[in-house]
């Protein structure tokens, strides 16, 4: 979307960071709306995209061209371990990127 490789029909708004790169403006949610309309904003697919991008480091998402930043990408995603669920067994967190920058992130999350 940033670099028009697919459509922004969602209406991201993207931003460069001196710091953290180019960044993705989350939308603001009113929170004196219905908690069901709290759950659908967070499940949308322009607030989880924003998200993940945001948790991507800037050697990551400052890359310009495809197949360069597929690459990138295979990187990053190698620095986290990947976690499926085991029937009785609780993880200390999800399998998630977001659950993984959240609870610190192997040290890799912007």
């Amino acid at each position: 979307m940033y670099h028009g490789f697919a459509p922004n029909n969602i209406g991201l708004k993207f931003y460069t960071s001196p710091r953290l790169g180019t960044r993705v403006t989350i939308p603001k949610f009113n929170h004196k709306a219905q908690s069901s309309y709290s759950t659908a904003y967070d499940n949308s697919f322009a607030i989880k995209a924003a998200r993940l991008w945001n948790v991507l480091s800037k050697s990551v998402n400052s890359i310009t061209l495809l197949e360069p930043f597929k690459a990138g990408l295979g990187s990053f995603l190698n620095q986290f371990p990947d976690k499926p669920p085991v029937k009785g067994y609780t993880p200390p967190n999800g399998n998630s990127l977001l659950d993984w920058c959240a609870a610190g992130g192997n040290g890799v999350c912007a």
